[in-house]
């Protein structure tokens, strides 16, 4: 009689397979016990030039290259990627800009055609699902847009609105710059606000309910292996525009592994969103804090110059002025509704008569100045010799030279 295989054999073989199991969910990148979402999706197999590595291995920084912008006069290929709810309007786009090629992802429609892995990260599960799916099929420039034409967080010098944002972004700047965020105001966002180096006491959660979600284990969930930054400032508020070039230096595994963490995150849906809205900079230039020059961003980003940041912040306490004066004016009108409303006098005293009739006269005197600043403002940023003027100027040729050489 032949005798079995000795014990100690199957032992040895699902100790192997266990190994393997263990090696899958901990080293192939993006692998585990969700099952990952494919939408078409390209995924390169060659390794952008900006890594040094592991991909995942967040302590090591990317090597982001300055673009190069195509010859004068040249067009530049785009996309706007845009999520949307059905409730939400899209109609200005067709009327505004019926040439612009869109990429709409109803996040609440089942048999949409652009879809995502789960309605959750608000846009981020969108912007970063475009991203994975289109990797090796983007355009010169990606933009990164809400549905909405008019919102607070749109640019005040273009109306607040949206459709001439797009109409007027220099496509030529996002490809020198990578990376664009395409509001150029400061507040809220710059140049000090999300805060990992204080207790939770210190922080300021009228203005920024967000921060309190911003804790050192949750950077370390997204970005394993960096360091902890003391603070983490751009502007706000998810509209960005980024070159092609840039979108490839970030590794697709980079891109794959912060989805993953929008789908597994425990967070409340409204604020694992807007974790994102203040890292998309840091994503895509590896600065902690990036907040550029306000009129160099009018300026160069959408052609309206003031002629330096002096008289861009002349402009604007010119505008402060303005609407200081207006919330006089205000109150009298307010007055005078409330009164027509119970068919009553107002009661207006002679003085604040005079004083109504002033304001009314220094405010139509005042648009009509600071209607004329932004018209001049705007033709001489038909001047590239003018817009050139207040374009950043720096040269990055040396900026690894404090690496190690040889890696």
């Amino acid at each position: 009689m032949l005798s079995g295989p000795p014990r100690i054999v199957p032992f040895v073989v699902i100790f192997l397979v266990l190994c393997l199991v263990w090696w899958y969910l901990h080293i192939v990148p993006g692998a585990s016990s969700i099952p990952a979402w494919k939408s078409g999706a390209l995924t390169s197999s060659t390794p952008p030039a900006s890594l040094r590595g592991d991909p995942l291995d967040f302590g090591i920084p990317l090597r982001f290259t300055d673009g190069q912008a195509k010859p004068p006069g040249s067009n530049y290929t785009f996309k706007i990627v845009i999520p949307k709810t059905e409730k939400e309007d899209i109609g200005w786009m067709a009327e505004e800009i019926p040439d612009a090629p869109l990429v709409i992802y109803e996040v609440d429609k089942a048999d949409a055609e652009h879809k995502i892995p789960k309605n959750k990260g608000r846009e981020a599960m969108v912007y970063l699902s475009y991203i994975i799916d289109h990797y090796d099929d983007l355009p010169d420039t990606t933009i990164f847009m809400h549905a909405h034409r008019h919102a607070w967080h749109n640019n005040m010098l273009l109306g607040l609105d949206a459709a001439q944002m797009i109409k007027r972004l220099n496509h030529e700047r996002v490809a020198r710059l990578g990376y664009m965020n395409v509001r150029c105001h400061h507040d809220p966002g710059c140049p000090d606000w999300i805060h990992m180096d204080r207790p939770g006491g210190d922080f300021d959660f009228y203005h920024k309910p967000e921060e309190i979600y911003w804790r050192r284990a949750i950077w370390e969930e997204i970005h394993p292996g960096a360091s902890i930054p003391p603070s983490i400032s751009g502007i706000c508020c998810a509209q960005f525009a980024v070159s092609r070039q840039r979108i490839r230096e970030v590794p697709i595994e980079r891109f794959i592994h912060y989805r993953k963490w929008l789908l597994t995150t425990g967070m409340d849906d409204q604020f694992s969103g807007r974790v994102f809205e203040y890292i998309w900079h840091y994503i895509f230039t590896g600065h902690e804090v990036l907040c550029p020059a306000m009129n160099t961003c009018y300026c160069d980003g959408y052609g309206i110059c003031f002629g330096g940041r002096q008289k861009f912040d002349d402009y604007f306490a010119k505008q402060d002025e303005r609407n200081k004066q207006n919330e006089m004016l205000d109150a009298y009108n307010k007055r005078e509704e409330e009164a027509k409303k119970e068919n009553k006098d107002p009661g207006f005293n002679q003085t604040e008569i005079e004083d109504r009739d002033k304001l009314r006269r220094t405010i139509g005197s005042m648009d009509v100045e600071m209607d004329k600043l932004r018209e001049e403002a705007k033709k001489r940023g038909d001047d590239p010799k003018a817009r050139k003027e207040e374009t950043e100027t720096w040269d990055s040729s040396h900026i690894w030279d404090y690496a190690p050489h040889g890696d």
